[in-house]
């Protein structure tokens, strides 16, 4: 050993270089030390199901497993309550690790708006058709007197009259005045189911 040392301190720039490995192996260690905390190398954490819960509630079930959380978008569902989780990305029993963003699809916390098309002067059958594809439901008929049998004259809701592209909520029930085909005055008819109607514009295509 002491010759060793005795060698070294002769050769300087040995000395030197064999410093230099020391310092240089003391800082790759140093690094890979902090990476690893910067990294949280190894620590894991498993996802948990937020589906159908609200935002607020999955947010504290995320932050409290370390977890971060991005409502990245909204759909709308009758599955699921206004303002919950309908979807999370990573899924439910997912390993992420900490500190990791959870993305969430909400279910809308407002009712879908959706523009009335325009049904006035066709044929109650295709009107009934357009209106459904729509999302909307023909809860009543009312006739009105018309030389036009069977024509819409109006389109309305809880006895307003709403018109071609007015914004409305999705699936409301609507009354259509119709032509009797008679311009006499004449009593107005009882509800119609719009589900009725349907059938009887299927069938009347069969007919032809």
């Amino acid at each position: 050993m002491k010759k060793f040392t005795d060698f070294i301190n002769t050769h300087p720039i040995i000395r030197t270089f064999i410093l230099l490995c020391i310092v240089m192996v003391i800082m790759m260690f140093l690094l890979m030390w902090c990476l690893t905390l910067y990294t949280r190398h190894g620590e894991k954490q498993i996802v948990p199901n937020v589906c159908g819960l609200k935002v607020e509630s999955a947010a504290l079930l995320l932050e409290g497993k370390g977890l971060r959380y991005e409502v990245v978008d909204s759909v709308y569902s009758k599955e699921v309550e206004k303002g919950c989780v309908v979807e999370q990305d990573p899924a439910a029993g997912s390993m992420v690790k900490e500190e990791r963003n959870i993305y969430l699809i909400i279910n809308a916390t407002l009712d879908r708006m959706v523009a009335l098309p325009n049904v006035v002067d066709i044929s109650i059958r295709q009107a009934t058709t357009i209106l459904s594809a729509s999302g909307f439901k023909v809860e009543r008929v009312t006739y009105k007197p018309s030389e036009y049998k069977d024509l819409v004259l109006g389109v309305y809701m809880r006895g307003r009259q709403v018109h071609p592209d007015e914004m409305i909520k999705a699936e409301s029930s609507l009354e259509l005045y119709v032509g009797s085909g008679n311009t006499e005055a004449q009593k107005d008819s009882l509800s119609n189911s719009g589900d009725n109607i349907i059938k009887e514009s299927l069938e009347e295509d069969i007919a032809f």
